[in-house]
């Protein structure tokens, strides 16, 4: 069970101050404009006589679930050819919740290299209202269903999650260079969200209605995806001086997620101020492909709340573990238990997301600090 390492306790990070104790409301994001009617302006709203404001207001949100157990929805999974802005192809998968029943299920790969999922080929989206998205970046030579188990959860609860393979930088085809890919993975994944945008508004097609274009969508990555992600998310990159000057990003994005960041050969360094949407950060101390660079990036973002999760006994490949072809890395006993692991980080992502969308009782289910995981919260 996850609760077998889960915390004594988050501790805040606010300057130089620390808490065990922590007010969620802390953490909740603020609006831009903080100078409202009945908000330290002086400004009265109108009411109406029963004091009650005219102002629309949003939504209560129903309580959070159990997000240590799949959520009401059965996961879906298509996969769908786009055609990018570059030009390239872009094989996406898709995954989403569905209140039917399947039959088909879904499996990953090709001869000789199969993964069973719990998603299912055979059923249609639940979109009889706009669902919460996510866009993921896949790892260096990865394919986009590289973590299928995250994201299948994450379908079970409610959310849409598609992801792109980036052409020419994948695990069946790597033929483009570092440098044709750095610039173009970013506009793969704002091309594929705008894919999406367009099916929500096609009758005929299966996504019709799935999207709310004013929401935005969370970016989340792995690896060099977890580049790609920051820079989606406001990150500068350097460039040829190595300066931080490219802007890369996309207004639409909610929020970043990353998984294992590189830091794509130093093109990330003094640019990670300009994120400035709510972000998670969470990597291995025990990686030995991009090492603790994730510290160091997301000790430089300066947007408000963040959270950054260490583990140290987690290698690169505890996070996808279809690539444990042989011991290292995250992969073997030697490490910590990758069902365990995998476990914990579907938790975390579905209780942080939806504590940024509001849900009350989310941010309680954030697994807690133990001697396998560290957390560096910053509220304010």
């Amino acid at each position: 069970m996850i609760r077998s390492v889960v915390l004594v306790g988050l501790f805040a990070v606010s300057g130089c101050s620390s808490s065990l104790d922590i007010d969620v409301d802390e953490g909740k994001p603020k609006p831009e404009d903080s100078d409202t009617p009945g908000e330290d302006s002086g400004e009265t709203g109108e009411t109406d006589e029963t004091g009650d404001s005219d102002e629309p207001t949003e939504p209560e949100l129903d309580p959070a679930g159990d997000y240590e157990s799949p959520g009401p929805f059965s996961a879906g999974q298509s996969w769908s050819e786009v055609t990018g802005r570059s030009g390239s192809t872009l094989y996406v998968s898709s995954w989403f919740p569905s209140s039917e029943e399947g039959v088909e299920t879904t499996w990953y790969g090709w001869s000789g290299w199969y993964h069973r999922g719990e998603s299912f080929q055979d059923l249609q989206p639940a979109c009889e209202e706009p669902l919460n998205i996510m866009v993921h970046s896949h790892g260096n030579t990865s394919v986009s269903w590289e973590m299928f188990y995250l994201h299948e959860f994450l379908a079970t609860h409610g959310w849409l999650i598609i992801a792109p393979d980036h052409e020419g930088n994948t695990l069946y085809d790597y033929s483009a260079s570092f440098d044709q890919v750095y610039l173009r993975r970013p506009q793969d994944i704002q091309d594929s969200y705008d894919w999406l945008v367009e099916q929500s508004e096609d009758p005929l097609s299966p996504f019709y209605g799935c999207v709310d274009p004013d929401a935005g969508y969370v970016v989340s990555g792995y690896s060099f995806g977890g580049y790609t992600a920051y820079a989606t998310g406001g990150a500068l990159v350097n460039n040829e001086a190595g300066d931080p000057t490219v802007d890369a990003s996309d207004s639409r994005v909610t929020g970043v997620i990353t998984y294992a960041p590189w830091n794509g050969y130093g093109l990330l360094t003094t640019g990670m101020d300009q994120v400035d949407v709510p972000t998670l950060t969470v990597g291995g101390e025990r990686d030995d492909t991009v090492g603790v660079q994730y510290k160091g990036m997301h000790r430089q973002i300066e947007a408000i709340p963040r959270l950054m999760g260490s583990l140290p006994n987690v290698g690169h490949f505890s996070f996808t573990p279809l690539y444990c072809w042989e011991d290292g890395d995250g992969c073997g006993d030697d490490y910590y238990d990758q069902t365990e692991f995998t476990e914990i980080l579907k938790t975390t992502v579905l209780s942080w997301v939806e504590f940024l969308k509001g849900r009350p009782g989310a941010f309680e289910q954030i697994p807690k600090s133990s001697d396998e995981l560290q957390w560096e919260l910053v509220t304010e």
